[in-house]
């Protein structure tokens, strides 16, 4: 049976592979590693995968042991699946594509509000009692900027400090904007179904 997996970013971020704070995850169980994942790609994965067990420091040849690629879809699903990977077990037809990537997109940008959520709530932690920090991680750095949300610390959210309904403002305006962009995408999309 062969597996089919999408994911909605880059996995790890080649990007951010090298900055100072960020760590790259691998979509990887039991040894065996996807490698790089790009993002909005579908992949193609093998029916099953071998590696190389070792006893101990002197079980030098090691045992190969086969692992499907269920037991591995299964695990990484447990551990990626709210960031937005998808697998599915047979080769998606068009409107499948579009469905399983658009929830896919959407389970991410949740799982990047989650991490801007818990930067924050550091932030906090760090304001109240001294202790965590303030400078986010290039990962998070890159979820505010791809969601259009000031920075705590940053020179937006000092000016807003300052001036709360002039900073309100222009936040509804930006949502507003990135609504109606929403809903142009939308219809182009509703459009070409019909």
């Amino acid at each position: 049976m062969a597996y089919f997996m999408f994911s909605p970013e880059s996995i790890p971020n080649p990007v951010l592979i090298g900055k100072g704070g960020y760590s790259p995850e691998w979509l990887m169980h039991a040894g065996i590693s996807l490698g790089q994942v790009e993002g909005d790609k579908w992949v193609k994965l093998q029916e099953g995968y071998s590696n190389t067990k070792h006893k101990d420091w002197r079980d030098k040849a090691g045992t190969e042991e086969y692992i499907p690629a269920s037991r591995l879809v299964k695990a990484l699903e447990a551990r990626f699946g709210a960031r937005g990977v998808i697998f599915i077990d047979h080769a998606p037809s068009k409107d499948e594509r579009e469905e399983i990537e658009k929830k896919a997109k959407d389970a991410n940008v949740a799982w990047r509000m989650r991490c801007i959520e818990q930067y924050e709530a550091q932030v906090r932690e760090r304001e109240v009692t001294g202790h965590g920090r303030t400078s986010p991680t290039p990962y998070e750095d890159e979820c505010y900027s791809m969601l259009g949300v000031t920075k705590p610390y940053s020179v937006e959210a000092m000016r807003a400090q300052r001036h709360p309904g002039e900073a309100v403002g222009e936040q509804i305006v930006a949502a507003l904007e990135r609504l109606d962009a929403r809903r142009a995408a939308q219809a182009k999309v509703d459009a070409a179904k019909e």
